[in-house]
């Protein structure tokens, strides 16, 4: 096994790669001395990551993903890492109230977003003919197979990545069960858990989508953080269009607040909450929330001063109203 080259702090040992289309970093914290421990256990992170992208890329031809949508209306043989995706992409289309929604893909491809997003061309968006939201999808988690139904197509988009930060952060634990704790980022989707070496909590720098500054700083234990909004991954003719797409409309998203930065029990609960608000008009955002007091939240709106809600660990560099 080939072991990562790694930016190494006083007590913390740290790995930067590029995987699944964006920027990743996988922190461990390391006694002085234990660091081959904190290199098998970030060359067990790449490794995990190499295989998550393998089956829930749809960018990939060959990716167990891919397969599903090819063979849509027939049961196909995949991974146990995707059979467990979709059926935590299930949960969260349910958790959400289909805000979520797995099987936009047809109307990300008519929008334009059909390729990985570095290579995408500027053109007229279409309707996706036929489209509706809810489409079917069957998951045999011990059988390792599943169905999406016949004319659909299954897109994991960002809770892919916070489950694959989920995965990690275990993978970790597995091959190095003394660690202090760990800390995984796949592109904003970020899994923690346990301490630094020294205490305490992992710092994570929230960025104010207004301008270069920062909004503050979450001080976070175990759980997950994933942001959403408008400001990034824009496509179409001149970046008019929004990645996310909203299934009650079947077109990319118009409404929302500039961005939404969520703290849940794990990654890939905060990716699917996060894409759901990123849709909301604002009074509904703060509905939403209001009603899922298991969440903590920092919402950018268009207009006005950001907002918290829950118990959101964060140290403000800005205004916030509560």
């Amino acid at each position: 096994m080939t072991l990562p080259q790694l930016t190494l702090a006083p007590t913390l040992v740290r790995d930067e790669f590029r995987a699944m289309g964006t920027e990743c970093a996988v922190t461990v914290a390391a006694e002085p001395g234990r660091t081959l421990g904190a290199r098998r256990a970030l060359a067990a992170a790449r490794t995990e990551v190499e295989a998550c992208e393998r089956a829930l890329s749809r960018f990939d031809p060959t990716s167990d993903l891919s397969r599903l949508n090819a063979g849509a209306g027939r049961w196909q043989r995949v991974d146990e890492r995707l059979a467990a995706a979709l059926t935590r992409a299930l949960q969260a289309r349910e958790q959400t109230g289909g805000r979520f929604d797995p099987t936009v893909l047809p109307v990300l491809v008519a929008a334009g977003y059909d390729r990985s997003f570095e290579d995408l061309e500027p053109r007229e968006p279409r309707a996706a003919l036929g489209w509706s939201a809810g489409a079917r999808l069957d998951v045999d988690i011990e059988g390792k197979r599943a169905r999406v139904e016949a004319g659909a197509a299954v897109d994991l988009g960002g809770i892919g990545k916070g489950f694959s930060a989920d995965r990690v952060l275990e993978a970790i634990r597995a091959t190095w069960p003394e660690l202090s704790g760990a800390l995984v980022d796949l592109g904003g989707d970020i899994a923690a858990g346990g301490t630094p070496v020294d205490g305490g909590h992992w710092r994570i720098r929230v960025a104010d989508p207004r301008g270069g500054g920062s909004l503050g700083e979450l001080q976070l234990g175990d759980g997950g953080v994933a942001t959403s909004g408008p400001t990034a991954r824009r496509f179409g003719p001149g970046g008019s269009l929004h990645h996310l797409i909203d299934p009650r409309t079947a077109r990319p998203a118009v409404d929302g607040p500039l961005s939404v930065t969520v703290v849940a029990r794990d990654a890939a609960t905060a990716e699917c909450h996060a894409t759901a608000l990123a849709i909301e008009p604002i009074e509904g955002a703060r509905s939403y929330l209001g009603k899922r007091v298991q969440l903590a939240a920092l919402v950018v709106p268009p207009h006005g001063r950001p907002f918290a809600t829950g118990s959101l660990p964060l140290v403000a560099a800005c205004a916030v109203a509560a």
